[in-house]
């Protein structure tokens, strides 16, 4: 029987002074973490060393920072595998309050400065020699650092201090309270998002500790909702709307003949003065919209699929209002959710995110709103 492996406690300094020393073991070190545009890092204070340490999780929890490690998307349920071992994560407590505190923001400013215990294993990676002497990368952003891949979080604090906590009540059309309704609250920045869902109470009562920023209530009997969120304020009123009123019903695509439409699983008439490109990626196909004698690249209308068969979902969190409806085949079977909105620096958007994978979106930066919506809202499903 083989003895259990050793965690050495070891401070960033020491971590960023010596990374051959600590390449391979399981280490424990106490830091602020920083958590910026490309910057998902070991805070490690005034060194001497200036090595970088990238943060990554364990399992399939995946990163919520915008970089070219391209960690922001994780399969569920499959554990994330580095030189050919697999590594968990322990989901307690302390891991989904940092994953909350970190997630928090306001455009591109963090909400908290967060400092937490980090255990995991560590890789050096490669050695480089350079001007300024020896450094270790191939991890994380342009493979800058080197990397601590998080298995447990613990003793997790926050400047300033954070509660995290959301209540709220839930009622109906007719303004009363609305029992044994799911509410999703989740966590934004990777996908797919951290989630907890509470059901109402007979009093249309739910509540939530360490929160995310959105709320979503994915009930086929009411017009789905996508909102915005503060945690730890006043309680939150969701007022539900009567589903029907505003369905999105899509018929079937016509049988035999031609078929010129573009699209996947939901096909959409192009008109003449538009044309189309289908690029193929690692896990997405995506087709190009735009206008005829331009260049892919001028495309805002994009139709894609994933191919791992992962359903998108429409975030809320960058606009000041969101709109959502549900997409209907003819017999009432909910088929997806159509969802616009406006971002808070004034552009609008749309997203038709089908079951089956497909989504029809685009941002717009021209006043070609109503010839994308006409595109978008000619679908029929396959």
């Amino acid at each position: 029987m083989c003895a259990e492996e050793s965690t050495v406690e070891v401070t960033g300094c020491e971590l960023a002074a010596h990374p051959k020393t600590f390449d391979g073991k399981m280490i424990r070190v106490r830091s602020r973490v920083n958590v910026h545009f490309e910057d998902f890092t070991l805070g490690h204070g005034k060194c001497e060393s200036e090595q970088g340490i990238w943060l990554a999780f364990g399992g399939d929890v995946p990163g919520i920072v915008a970089s070219m490690a391209n960690d922001n998307f994780r399969k569920p349920g499959k554990d994330i595998e580095i030189e050919g071992v697999s590594y968990g994560i322990k989901r307690d407590d302390n891991f989904h309050k940092f994953y909350a505190l970190i997630a928090a923001r306001h455009g591109e400013k963090a909400d908290y400065r967060v400092t937490a215990t980090l255990t995991g294993r560590f890789f050096a990676g490669e050695e480089s020699k350079t001007a300024k002497g020896v450094t270790y990368g191939g991890y994380g952003h342009l493979g800058c650092c080197t990397l601590l891949l998080i298995t447990e979080v613990s003793d997790v604090t926050s400047v300033p201090a954070a509660n995290l906590s959301l209540r709220g009540v839930v009622v109906g059309p007719d303004k009363k309270p609305l029992a044994g309704v799911a509410v999703i609250n989740d966590v934004l920045g990777g996908s797919p998002p951290e989630r907890q869902t509470s059901v109402t109470n007979e009093q249309g009562e739910f509540g939530f500790t360490n929160a995310g920023q959105q709320l979503r209530v994915k009930d086929p009997r009411y017009r789905p909702v996508a909102r915005t969120v503060q945690p730890g304020r006043a309680s939150i009123r969701l007022v539900l709307q009567d589903a029907r009123e505003s369905d999105w019903i899509i018929p079937k695509c016509a049988s035999g003949g031609s078929d010129e439409r573009i699209g996947f699983s939901a096909r959409f008439v192009l008109p003449s003065s538009m044309q189309s490109t289908l690029e193929g990626y690692e896990v997405r196909e995506s087709i190009f919209v735009y206008d005829q004698g331009e260049e892919p690249a001028s495309a805002e209308l994009i139709i894609s699929r994933n191919l791992d068969g992962t359903v998108d979902e429409a975030n809320s969190l960058d606009s000041d209002w969101v709109d959502e409806r549900w997409m209907k085949d003819d017999e009432g079977k909910v088929m997806g959710v159509d969802a616009r909105g406006r971002t808070v620096r004034g552009e609008g958007w749309r997203e038709a995110i089908f079951n089956k994978g497909d989504v029809a979106g685009y941002w717009l930066r021209t006043g070609k709103g109503a010839a994308l919506d006409g595109i978008v809202n000619s679908a029929c499903l396959r």
